[in-house]
This record gives structure tokens, C-alpha cells and sequence, in this order.
């Protein structure tokens, strides 16, 4: 842990009642242009109804401490067909004050647990090519990369490149 909190950092499922510390932590990464490419804010309702109607396949998992929301991740479904069902696509979203400070490091060796119990041989991601602490963090995690989208999305009017990166879980793919 850093000198950026203090207490131990916990990691739980999402309960409804986080919705709105979960769409705060959301349009900063929107706000700041650096983890997607939406352009559009998410309000509390918004992920009120998005945490109450996800299945129990597709996690959403809070970082805390001391009851304050410090981050969060989520397994979403990579594809509709049902050839791809042991494939699931990550997502993290971190407090913009502790981005760097390990919060993202937990949340995702946690949705990683996550992905092993519930069966996932795969997990997916997309970067914003230069998003450089998603890309570490993602490494050091053990995921690779496995390609480029060459000028795939916008930000403000400049293109911008999407890595994919992957990490495979061996023992789900027997």
C-alpha cells in the first residue's frame, strides 16, 4: 500500500448502492480521454440498472477502503455467439487520484480469480494504444498483447490506436 490511504484495501462484489461512486469513477475516465473513447457521461441511475440487470457470469468487482470507492472492474461478454462463451472482455476504471498507486494491480488479479471460478479459459482487453500504465499493468499481470487496431477511435480530432491484449487461463481450457 501507498501513503495515498491508509487501511487495508478490499476488494468485493458491486452492490447497487455503489452506482454512484461507480459512474463518478467512470466519466473521469471519460473526462480525462486516456481509458475509452465514449464521449458520453454515465449517470448513477445508468449504473443502477447496469449493476442490477448483470448476470452472475460477468462480475463487477470494487476496490475499497474504508467504505470509500477506490476503483472497480468488470467482466462483460466478448460476443453474443455462443462459440465465445468462455471468453470475457475486462474493463477497469481506477480513481484518477490513485491511478499508479497499486489499486488496479488488485483489481485485477482479483477479476482473474474471478474469471477461474467462473470458467472463462480467456479474458480480453482493449488499450487505448497510448494509455503506457494500462499497457505495464496489463504485463506485469501476465496478458499480452496480440495486435493493433491501427486509427480505431477519436479523441477530440486526433485518431487513436487500440492494442488488444489477452490473458489465457490453461486450466479452464481442458
Amino acid at each position: 500500500m501507498t501513503a495515498e490511504w491508509s487501511g487495508p484495501l478490499k476488494i468485493r462484489p458491486a452492490r447497487v448502492d455503489d452506482a454512484k461512486e461507480i459512474a463518478r469513477i467512470y466519466n473521469q475516465g471519460v473526462q480525462d480521454r486516456t481509458a475509452t473513447f465514449e464521449n458520453a457521461y454515465v449517470t448513477p441511475e445508468e449504473r443502477y440498472l447496469w449493476l442490477a440487470a448483470r448476470p452472475d457470469r460477468y462480475p463487477v468487482l470494487v476496490a475499497e477502503v474504508k467504505h470509500t470507492l477506490m476503483g472497480w472492474a468488470a467482466l462483460n461478454p466478448y460476443s453474443p455467439r455462443k462459440c465465445f462463451d468462455g471468453v470475457a472482455e475486462l474493463s477497469i476504471f481506477i480513481e484518477r487520484s490513485l491511478r499508479g498507486h497499486g489499486v488496479a494491480q488488485e483489481l485485477i488479479k482479483a477479476m482473474q480469480d474471478a474469471a477461474r471460478e467462473k470458467g472463462f479459459y480467456k479474458l480480453v482487453g482493449r488499450i487505448i494504444a497510448d494509455n503506457q500504465p494500462a499497457r505495464k499493468l496489463c504485463e506485469l499481470a501476465g496478458w499480452r498483447e496480440v495486435g493493433v487496431y491501427t486509427k480505431h477511435g477519436r479523441l477530440g480530432n486526433e485518431w487513436h490506436d487500440l492494442v488488444l491484449v489477452e490473458y489465457l487461463i490453461p486450466e479452464n481450457m481442458k
